[in-house]
């Protein structure tokens, strides 16, 4: 009895430290894959992306040093764009198998005479940048640059350089500034050392030896002072930078970048040679005293500009090439409850005056996809408003600004369903409550679009009709965890890289074998190849047999190939009912049209039997009686 008794007890124990085990595990995972079922709870799916590293900014150099508050990244090619805004600077690296390789620091662009007061604030010719916010970066030859813009190389303007006032004592060099920013000689002598590369790739030069700053012309411009210029006030200068060049590329680019703090931005060839600025626009609709705080902005094929702008709610502020302002598109509809309405009528005209304005929701963010489509984020939404699909946290804007999002998934485009602790949050010991706040989004090649949330640091990836993918992500310090969440670029089709503002790293997130599936699956149906695109959902679902977004895939494939019954199958184990409506209208018609036949032949028995017999009876009575 007692070798029974103290067995059950040894089982007991070994039970209870593996249920142990397995929760310090899963919280030592502190991001995982997700996403949500039909009745709207979460369910754990295989990870889609993986983490393949986490870099800062030391890793673009020693002379580079930690990101201060970076706010944007812009990927084009094999390049990456990091925006350092507290640093004053845009650094450029190369990401090339599967390793990043600073190309050049930018503190400053240069100009030529005939251009220099493009860039004039007040008296100055300001050639630094003052908190970019963000950077676009747009093929083009130099052909085509000429036919758009015109000649804009000239004599090159050569600024003055402005005396220290506290020169460096003890045979210190001179002391960082905020963010930094190194002395020019010591970039200058870094420069020396090291050779260009020359990998003869999209459009590099093979060049060799002695690398020097792109287009500069020679001697430094004016310095500015440290420290963040808020709005209304006059900027603070940085202290003069030189830009740090690693590597010499030549390529045909054009580079526009958001210098939020100077109110403008500026427009540029790939060795930083000015072209254009936009700056503060004139309009009826804009105070006297509206300062331009560009925050994030795209640039399409006709060379339109299509900026967020801080402190702007009326919608995305639009320009032509030459910078001209010509008003807003895609302006948040307002939306005003019944109650509101009804005591808005009986308030006097003091009360109503004393009432908060009803105003359109402010963007946060901008992308534009390989058709010219905008896409916009907003975070500013309530609660019931997100609830409710009356407030869009992310829309597709056409060219009129209208939102052309297709939201025909289960639930809307709009991040986690609940606004409590949700999807591991507690098992972290974490509390973080509120709807899901989207700050960035990008789309990809078969029109998926992924969404970066900042309120538990979660990327959710949603399909062109508007079914939730997968989400993934959190809130932490761990590995794949984010502090805040700024910006969200893809570097190729499997690779995403996420920027996080306060912690100042770049997370790198590969795609595994169960989010290649799925992203084949979605490209193949795009180009009309169905039976492909059901094999590969027939993959997915080896992998996760709760895929219920692998039903309706091969549902709509079977659907494609009027198959319709066993669409209707697919589509009502994955719940999707307007699907299986469709599917049940068609195969309906399939069966009429296949037995229409006999259909006739039933109807006209129906008809012509009972009528036969009739005549019959009549028959049989008159000859009885004759």
């Amino acid at each position: 009895m007692m070798k029974r008794i103290t067995a059950l007890l040894l089982l007991a124990c070994l039970v209870l430290s593996g249920l142990s085990n397995a929760k310090t595990a899963y919280a030592d995972d502190s991001w995982y894959t997700y996403t949500y079922n039909y009745w709207g709870d979460e369910e754990a799916s295989p990870d889609a992306y993986t983490v393949d590293r986490v870099i800062s900014g030391s890793a673009f150099g020693e002379d580079v040093g930690s990101l201060l508050n970076p706010d944007s990244l812009f990927a084009i090619d094999d390049l990456l764009y990091v925006v350092d805004s507290k640093n004053n600077r845009i650094i450029e690296a190369q990401w090339k198998n599967g390793e990043f390789r600073t190309v050049r620091v930018i503190y400053h662009v240069n100009v030529s005479e005939e251009k220099k007061d493009l860039l004039k604030i007040g008296d100055k010719i300001e050639l630094c940048l003052l908190q970019p916010g963000d950077v676009f970066v747009k093929p083009i030859t130099k052909e085509q640059r000429l036919k758009v813009y015109g000649e804009y190389l000239g004599t090159p303007y050569v600024p003055e350089i402005e005396p220290e006032e506290e020169p460096a004592k003890d045979g210190e060099g001179e002391g960082k500034g905020e963010g930094d920013n190194a002395d020019a000689t010591d970039a200058d002598a870094e420069k020396k050392d090291n050779a260009s590369d020359s990998d003869g790739e999209n459009g590099e030069t093979g060049e060799t030896g002695e690398t020097g700053e792109t287009g500069e012309t020679g001697e430094t411009g004016e310095s500015s002072e440290g420290g963040k210029a808020s709005e209304g006030t006059k900027p603070a200068k940085t202290k003069w930078q030189e830009n740090i060049e690693v590597r010499k590329f030549n390529r045909d680019y054009d580079i526009f970048i958001a210098d939020t703090q100077n109110n403008r931005i500026i427009h540029c060839d790939y060795d930083l040679n000015v072209i254009d600025v936009v700056a503060n626009p004139k309009d009826e609709t804009l105070a006297d005293d509206y300062k331009f705080l560009p925050s994030h902005f795209v640039v399409d094929d006709a060379y339109r500009y299509y900026v967020q702008a801080l402190n702007i709610n009326a919608g995305i502020m639009e320009f032509t090439k030459d910078g001209t302002f010509t008003g807003y598109i895609g302006a948040s509809p307002v939306t005003i409850s019944f109650a509101q309405r009804i005591w808005r009528k009986i308030q006097t005209k003091e009360q109503r005056m004393k009432t908060k304005m009803f105003v359109p929701t402010e963007y946060n963010n901008i992308c534009i996809d390989s058709k010219g489509f905008l896409y916009v984020t907003t975070s500013t939404l309530k609660d019931n408003e997100i609830a409710t699909g009356t407030g869009k946290p992310v829309r597709k804007l056409n060219s009129m600004g209208t939102d052309i999002l297709i939201r025909n998934g289960n639930h809307f485009p709009i991040g986690d369903l609940k606004t409590g602790n949700v999807a591991g949050a507690m098992e972290q010991g974490l509390s973080i409550t509120g709807s899901t706040a989207f700050v960035d989004v990008v789309t990809f090649e078969n029109e998926t679009y992924c969404c970066l949330d900042k309120t538990r640091g979660r990327l959710f990836v949603y399909d062109f009709q508007g079914n939730l993918l997968y989400a993934f992500g959190n809130s932490g310090m761990n590995e794949g965890s984010f502090l805040n969440p700024s910006a969200v670029v893809k570097l190729d089709e499997e690779t995403l890289a996420v920027l996080d503002r306060f912690a100042g790293t770049i997370t790198i997130f590969t795609m595994t074998s169960y989010g290649k599936l799925i992203n084949k699956a979605l490209s193949l149906y795009r180009v009309g190849q169905y039976d492909e695109s059901a094999d590969v959902w027939r993959e997915v679902l080896k992998y996760n047999g709760n895929c219920e977004l692998a039903y309706v895939g091969i549902g709509r494939s079977l659907l494609r190939q009027k198959r319709y019954k066993e669409a209707m199958d697919e589509f009502e184990i994955a719940r999707d009912s307007v699907n299986y409506s469709k599917a049940f209208k068609y195969y309906r018609e399939e069966v009429v049209e296949d037995n229409i036949v006999w259909f006739i032949i039933v109807i006209a028995a129906l008809i012509l039997i009972p009528k036969g017999i009739r005549t019959a009876k009549r028959l049989r009575k008159e000859i009885s009686e004759a």
